[in-house]
């Protein structure tokens, strides 16, 4: 009944995986596992891949640091997608896509709705959950890739952009992006728990990929499913075009691009302390004119 699909970089991680689906799933399964450990596909490539092969209609991409505490969770993503108004279904996401580059958690944790229990390398968990409206299921813009299932459906006419997105980053959000705008629901369940073993990294590769999908997806931006009032609206929008510029001169991005990031900045709020301080670190002794 559920295809899981995984891109695997670690042969020694996908058994454990493995045996986290097999012994809670509750319903008939198969795992398509595309071998990446060499790392010859993105996984926009991948999961399109894996998705080709499968042979049944619900797909589950998954990443394979993930372990399950839900059991039977398989009948609960059948018994979501039975409903044809929800394209993706997630365990975390954010309600609202800014229009400025921003990762799902941008639209600020007001409007984040979580489930996932994270684990880290010293071994402590963190728990997030954010469901202030008690809900089994809620609705939002954009979901997080670590587990994220469709039915096969609507991956066939939405697959992964990998043409466009040729690294780790903003492959799930660009998908909700097309889901999202062919008209259907972008969901969290709360019903799923599971355990994910990795927070991910914002780095230079994650900076190229936002602007990629900020090309890409301009005349769509800002999205999702609430109405965000104007005053907060323009504080989320400043705030994200604040911390993306900051990564842009921490990276030590071209010249020109800082340049134009900081005007935005600067077009939202003249004076303001922060990209102030922002313009200083760009322009001190040492920063790059260029690259």
């Amino acid at each position: 009944m559920i295809s899981i699909i995984i891109c695997s970089r670690n042969k020694d991680a996908l058994p454990f995986v493995s045996q986290s689906v097999a012994s809670t799933i509750g319903v008939p399964y198969e795992i398509i596992a595309i071998d990446n450990s060499d790392g010859q596909y993105s996984i926009c490539e991948a999961y399109n891949r894996g998705a080709a092969q499968t042979q049944y209609d619900l797909l589950c991409f998954m990443h394979e640091d993930i372990r399950f505490h839900t059991q039977g969770w398989g009948r609960k993503v059948i018994d979501a997608l039975a409903d044809p108004t929800i394209g993706v279904l997630g365990v975390t996401g954010g309600q609202y896509q800014l229009a400025s580059p921003a990762a799902w958690w941008g639209c600020g944790l007001a409007l984040c709705r979580e489930n996932v229990l994270n684990v880290f390398e010293d071994g402590h968990t963190e728990m997030e959950l954010r469901n202030p409206e008690g809900a089994a299921l809620t609705d939002v813009a954009v979901v997080d890739g670590m587990w994220l299932c469709s039915r096969k459906a609507v991956w066939e006419q939405h697959p992964f952009d990998a043409n466009t997105f040729t690294d780790f980053h903003f492959y799930d959000v660009d998908y909700c992006t097309e889901v999202f705008g062919a008209g259907l629901r972008v969901c969290v369940t709360f019903e799923v728990l599971l355990e994910h073993h990795s927070r991910g990294s914002v780095n230079n590769a994650w900076v190229h990929n936002a602007l990629k999908y900020q090309r890409k997806r301009r005349g769509q931006l800002p999205f999702g499913p609430v109405s965000v009032p104007t005053a907060e609206r323009r504080r989320l929008e400043l705030r994200a075009l604040q911390e993306f510029t900051g990564r842009l001169v921490r990276g030590r991005f071209p010249h020109w691009l800082v340049a134009q990031y900081l005007s935005r900045c600067w077009a939202r709020a003249p004076f303001n302390r922060d990209t102030l301080w922002l313009l200083k670190q760009w322009l001190q002794p040492g920063a790059p004119a260029n690259r």
